[in-house]
């Protein structure tokens, strides 16, 4: 069995200092839109909402597994086909952590021998990372709008606890960064996970387990964005298990989630405003294209240009992608 860990990377090493600040001040602003949730809040809903949605707990469950058929219709299609099978559940404190926090030095010495842009798949790695974070963030928690009346008739006390609950998040993440790369570095255990497992007989499954609902839709959308990232690693074995045990590690997990929602916001804003034809649903396919047909100085290069805010490689990303939307 080959069991690939859902875990992300230091994209921070990557940013610029004006990236990050505006990353830190959007997060800030969204925090403290309406009524802001404090620390002490946030860390009681953590406590508090399991109780909560015991009584619940089939409807939520069905809810986020329907949801996350709605974001991924293809993951879907080959789930009714028997090539992939999701497993969600509301639970808390289970699933131990196997990867090692270091990559073998052996291991990654070979994989350079093997593949000269080996460390350019690395920093690839790292922002395929961040963005799968990041947009797990962003549609993973922000889905409750959009299930608003579903969460009223399961129970109506639920959605603006939901809310408080991502905007308290957020806050907690950017606050206490340093302290939960620690517990994220030496802890075995994992509150809430998602991984993409390859099975024997050639299906994947998607195991997805969190205390509470929205990070439950959270893992599930990190669990579909990290299935389709996979297909970019290179075909060989080696390399491919040297990059992501070098770049896939829980230790800097939430660097990941504080700068790649602004990453994605970005990347977003571009196609949005600037890719003649796009349209949202088109994401999925465009990013998997590019990640697929670049090289991975290419790919790097026009990413790196994006955070810095170069113009040159702003319009060459553009470019690319109205020739892919052409195609779709």
């Amino acid at each position: 069995m080959s069991k690939f860990r859902l875990v992300e990377a230091p994209i921070s090493d990557y940013l610029p200092d004006e990236f990050k600040q505006y990353a830190r001040q959007s997060a800030k602003e969204s925090e403290e839109a309406g009524t802001p949730t404090s620390t002490q809040e946030f860390s009681m809903l953590m406590m508090n909402l399991p109780s909560l949605e015991r009584s619940h707990k089939s409807e939520l469950v069905d809810l986020a597994i329907k949801s996350f058929y709605e974001m991924y219709p293809e993951i879907k299609s080959w789930v009714d086909k028997g090539r992939i099978i999701v497993d969600a559940d509301l639970s808390g404190g289970s699933g131990g952590r196997i990867l090692p926090q270091s990559p073998s030095i052996s291991d990654v010495e070979k994989a350079k021998q093997k593949d000269p842009d080996f460390d350019e798949r690395v920093k690839m790695r790292h922002y395929q990372n961040a963005f799968t974070q990041g947009k797990a963030w962003i549609n993973g928690f922000n889905y409750i709008f959009k299930i608003d009346d579903e969460l009223e008739n399961i129970d109506p006390k639920l959605y603006d606890l939901y809310r408080k609950f991502s905007k308290g998040a957020s806050k907690f993440y950017w606050e206490n960064t340093e302290m939960l790369e620690r517990m994220a570095q030496q802890a075995t255990g994992r509150v809430a996970y998602c991984d993409v497992t390859f099975l024997p007989d050639g299906k994947v499954k998607i195991e997805a387990r969190a205390p509470v609902f929205p990070l439950l839709l959270h893992e599930l959308v990190k669990g579909g964005e990290y299935y389709r990232s996979l297909f970019s690693l290179p075909k060989d074995r080696d390399v491919s298990k040297a990059i992501t045990n070098t770049t896939d590690v829980h230790k800097h997990e939430i660097k990941n989630m504080n700068f790649g929602r602004a990453i994605v916001n970005t990347i977003r804003n571009i196609l949005n405003n600037k890719v003649k034809g796009y349209s949202p649903d088109m994401e999925p396919h465009l990013m998997s294209e590019l990640e697929e047909t670049l090289t991975p100085k290419e790919f790097n290069e026009i990413m790196d240009g994006i955070v810095k805010n170069d113009n040159d490689k702003i319009l060459l990303f553009i470019i690319k992608c109205e020739n892919i939307v052409k195609d779709l």
